[in-house]
């Protein structure tokens, strides 16, 4: 409201003149005294002014002019509760004088008393409904408490009056923005520059217009031309480098926004806006710095807190941008976007569970974002539940049936549903809206290993490469196949590969561990494992690996409690799906008879059991083997094998396991 208050003061300066201009013939004391007020006014000699006032009032109680102008001198001095009594005394001796009405309006703003003003005004316009300067002020006020349509109403009132009034084209225009009527917008802005050219807001206020209209050139001409006009215009300065921003243009972005912040410390906007640009920039640390400013400046800053969020993420700050995002949504529960980033980051903590709560919630915020299926149908997948998973891939592909990320997804969940070639059509899709993906043909590799393609799945893991050379997943799948093919310098050069160009690539890790241990290098093969669970700790079968390298090594009681643990921390469908079983079994709280069973009848499909089985008489027959049961592990290592799926890690180790049997 300050630039309304400056405005009042030349109102006040006016009236005092006005009153000043009387002859000065035969004037009677309280004239003289009033005259000797306005002189002492004028002067700047505040205090004077009110004395000779008084004596004015004195001489004569019945002069309303003398309480207005007494106001006058007292709103100089910050009195605007004398200001409020001076003009409600001349109301009472003069009720239908509306400049008085307009003078205690203008006070009651300096003390926030906004209801108050807007009634003042009114009964100004009342009195005198040619009056401009309460019309004005009003619809300034209702401007400041975004009450848009009455503001417009009164801006209108003005322009029928005073077609050549540039404040109110500007103000109108602006509101005009408000209600995204932004070519009206500029059509009253463009009315302001032609009264006025040298009018600065009404440059700025069309560049926001142009903005919306995503004409950025003519946007950053504008806000260029406002700052000629005004080099202090700090408004101009944050629009422009937002505009800046939005093309791209980061450092000159920035380079605006340091002007504003240089003009205006404690503007919080810009602040934010450069945390913005610095974040673009990949200077996250400046980023979180400009956010933890804003938030400062203004703790209800509900954007700045989610802009802090993402940029501690994008640090791994995973804690961080949690407890950001959370903050974000306490002050707005209906901010979609801090939810799927809440959930993106609990994903990254392996906080599973609460990902598909917060993305659950973002879907009933907004159920038409295909992306937040998407995420949704991922954490599901990594809880195993993959009847929501595949549920969620296909909403989303309902939404936006041209991403092709989402078929590979869908994908890779059929894969694990034992749908070898619903997953290959899914990745020929992917692959067909994005030939250039290196992820699409790693996925469609694996699938095409399940269903023993093991040349298509060597073609399409070369084709990962030759796109990505530095793909390591692609490096890492194309190792195992070369395991099973018993190609194992292959198998090591592609698996160690891999580690080399993903060091923290679980995958890779994993891979390299099942070629070592079926190469029966134990050791190496255990810190691959750990190197790999380590980087995602949600991983079952290398835990199952390590658990039969520990017991191999005279470890059973450390492998059984590190087990124990892992199978106790599982929750929900994880904690009793097939793989849980694995672990249950390898751990002894189920028997053998049970475990060979269950690989039968828990499977929903005829591959799906043929897999299981290979694993659950490849697990058997180690336990036999551990036992001391040579025999007894031959032959269940033989019923692995004679699965015949070959797709499977279990199927190369049961082979593995039986050769050295036989030496």
């Amino acid at each position: 409201m300050k630039s309304y208050q400056g405005r009042f003061y030349g109102v006040f300066l006016l009236a005092l003149i006005a009153c000043a201009s009387c002859s000065r013939q035969h004037k009677s004391p309280a004239e003289l005294a009033f005259d000797a007020g306005v002189n002492q006014y004028q002067s700047g000699d505040y205090a004077g002014a009110i004395t000779n006032f008084n004596k004015a009032i004195e001489l004569d109680p019945q002069n309303a002019r003398a309480y207005i102008n007494r106001g006058v001198a007292k709103i100089q001095l910050k009195d605007f509760a004398g200001v409020i009594a001076d003009n409600t005394k001349a109301i009472e001796l003069s009720p239908k004088d509306a400049e008085a009405y307009v003078h205690r309006a203008s006070a009651r703003i300096y003390l926030k008393d906004y209801a108050g003003a807007i009634a003042d005004d009114t009964k100004a316009v009342e009195l005198n409904p040619q009056y401009l300067l309460a019309y004005n002020d009003r619809a300034n006020i209702k401007l400041y408490l975004r009450d848009f349509a009455g503001a417009m109403a009164d801006y209108n009132k003005i322009i029928a009056v005073n077609p050549n009034s540039t404040d109110a084209y500007t103000h109108r225009g602006s509101i005009k923005s408000e209600f995204k009527d932004y070519h009206g917008a500029i059509d009253d802005f463009n009315k302001a520059v032609e009264l006025n050219p040298q009018y600065a807001p009404a440059y700025y206020g069309r560049g926001v217009a142009e903005s919306a209209l995503i004409n950025y050139i003519g946007a950053v001409a504008d806000f260029d031309r406002s700052l000629e006009l005004n080099p202090q215009y700090t408004d101009a300065y944050n629009a422009r480098g937002t505009v800046r921003h939005i093309l791209k243009k980061y450092p000159e972005a920035v380079a605006d926004f340091n002007q504003a912040i240089g003009l205006n410390s404690n503007f919080s906007a810009a602040y934010n806006n450069r945390g913005l640009s610095k974040a673009a920039l990949n200077d996250y640390a400046g980023a979180i710095a400009d956010y933890t400013k804003t938030i400062a400046l203004n703790p209800a800053f509900v954007g700045a807190y989610h802009n802090r969020g993402l940029a501690r993420s994008n640090l791994k700050d995973y804690s961080g941008a949690v407890t950001d995002c959370t903050k974000a949504i306490t002050l707005d529960p209906k901010f979609t976007e801090a939810y799927i980033n809440r959930g993106n980051n609990e994903a990254a903590l392996n906080d599973y569970m609460g990902a598909v709560t917060d993305y659950s919630k973002a879907i009933e915020l907004n159920p038409e974002d295909a992306a937040v299926y998407d995420y949704r149908g991922l954490a599901q997948s990594r809880l195993k539940n993959y009847d929501a998973s595949l549920a969620d891939f296909n909403q989303a592909l309902q939404l936006d049936g041209k991403n092709a990320s989402y078929y590979a997804d869908r994908g890779l969940i059929k894969f694990h549903l034992m749908d070898g070639d619903g997953a290959i059509v899914d990745c020929n899709q992917a692959i067909t809206l994005d030939p250039k993906s290196a992820r699409f043909y790693d996925v469609r590799g694996v699938a095409r290993r399940g269903t023993k393609d093991f040349n298509g799945a060597i073609d399409d893991f070369n084709q990962a490469i030759e796109i990505q050379p530095t793909y390591a997943s692609a490096y890492a799948h194309r190792g195992l196949i070369k395991d099973y093919q018993k190609n194992y310098d292959g198998a090591m050069a592609d698996c160690s590969k891999a580690v080399q160009l993903g060091p923290q690539n679980s995958v890779a890790h994993a891979s390299l561990g099942y070629v070592q241990n079926n190469l029966t290098q134990f050791q190496p093969a255990l810190e691959s494992f750990h190197k790999s669970i380590l980087l995602d700790p949600m991983q079952d079968h290398p835990r199952y690996s390590i658990w039969l390298i520990r017991c191999r090594s005279g470890e059973p009681e450390v492998a059984n409690k590190e087990l124990a643990a892992y199978l106790k921390s599982l929750q929900g469908t994880s904690a009793n799906d097939w793989t849980a079983k694995i672990g249950q079994f390898l751990t002894g709280t189920q028997t053998e008879d049970d475990f060979l069973g269950l690989a039968k009848t828990s499977a929903r499909n005829p591959k799906q059991q043929s897999s299981q089985l290979c694993q659950a008489y490849y697990y058997a027959g180690m336990k036999q083997l551990l036992a001391g049961d040579k025999e007894g592990a031959a032959v269940l290592l033989k019923k692995s094998i004679g699965t015949g799926e070959k797709g499977c890690l279990e199927y190369a180790s049961a082979t593995a396991e039986l050769n050295a049997l036989k030496k």
